[in-house]
């Protein structure tokens, strides 16, 4: 309207009161209740008529070709998932990725190499999983026994050292009885030798 007043087909004048209500008019079309055009189907949704594009996209009752490649079957769009099952074009990527084409027959009998592979790298990782475990397990018995070894070698440092102390303890108490002895031996000689001297010296 900016650039020109005429219409571009008939080039007549057009005004912006008869646009306004134009633009009333189709708003006003727009919200009258129509019947889905799948009731023969048995669809029984009554919606707006702006809203049928959308509905006619979700209608389950809406007709649909296969859309498996060479089938040419026309199905309701909610027995689609029903055909898709046992239609005999039914052809699908490799789910796992390797690029093969799987039909009906070939499917069960698929061994994908991708399978086989996830499968040892998850049976790899379960075995690192339990060399780490036990190497972990390991070093807590090797800390275990190191800590053993420390403790009997203390022990037997204990001991040695209680034995030394009892050896001295022994060899104390046996040298005073030994001094005894030869003070006695010593009184003894002594007692002998002195008569000896005493008539020596009377005659």
């Amino acid at each position: 309207m900016r650039r020109q007043e005429t219409c571009p087909c008939c080039r007549k004048p057009i005004s912006q009161r008869l646009m306004f209500v134009m633009f009333k008019l189709s708003k006003s079309i727009g919200r009258l209740p129509i019947k889905c055009r799948n009731a023969q189907q048995g669809c029984t949704a009554t919606f707006q008529l702006s809203e049928e594009y959308l509905h006619s996209s979700t209608c389950p009752f809406e007709w649909v070709l296969c859309p498996q490649q060479g089938c040419e079957a026309r199905v309701l769009r909610k027995e689609a998932q029903a055909h898709a099952l046992v239609c005999s074009h039914w052809r699908q990527l490799c789910p796992m990725g390797c690029g093969t084409l799987l039909s009906r027959t070939t499917q069960t009998q698929h061994n994908c190499y991708k399978e086989l592979q996830e499968r040892y790298e998850a049976q790899r990782q379960k075995q690192r999983t339990i060399a780490y475990a036990l190497r972990k397990k390991m070093q807590r018995m090797q800390s275990r026994m190191a800590h053993m070894a420390q403790q009997i070698s203390l022990i037997c440092e204990s001991l040695e050292l209680r034995e030394n102390l009892e050896e001295e303890e022994e060899g104390e108490e046996e040298s005073p009885g030994e001094g005894t002895s030869m003070r006695r031996h010593s009184r003894v000689s002594l007692s002998s030798i002195t008569p000896t001297s005493s008539s020596s010296s009377s005659s």
